[in-house]
């Protein structure tokens, strides 16, 4: 009876750490997939944006600024990643580096026609 007890803890010490596996998995499967597919779209369109003005939305600046939504400068974008410089309703500047991956949606202000 005793063996029972040490082998179900023993599979549950093996599994504890499953979750944590499938998520660097799925990570790696991610990068081969834009690897093979030449990147993913949204970073060339961000690309585009650097040196704009821009809202992003994204779960991730829920810890920052607690909204869904960051207004900023796009400052620099690689294929994972996005650098941005925010300014809070204090005024207090800050650079945050977040991952393209986490971005839902980018919303760019209307800007007047050229004449």
């Amino acid at each position: 009876m005793e063996y029972l007890g040490i082998i179900a803890l023993l599979l549950l010490l093996c599994y504890i750490s499953y979750p944590g596996r499938v998520r660097k998995l799925e990570r790696k499967v991610k990068k081969l997939e834009t690897r093979q597919s030449g990147g993913s779209a949204m970073s060339k369109l961000i690309s585009q944006l650097i040196g704009k003005n821009c809202t992003l939305k994204t779960d991730e600046n829920l810890d920052f600024s607690g909204s869904s939504e960051l207004n900023c400068t796009i400052l620099d974008a690689d294929d994972e990643w996005i650098q941005c410089r925010c300014t809070d309703k204090k005024g207090n500047v800050t650079t945050r580096i977040l991952r393209i991956d986490s971005i839902e949606q980018v919303l760019l202000p209307n800007e007047p026609p050229v004449q």
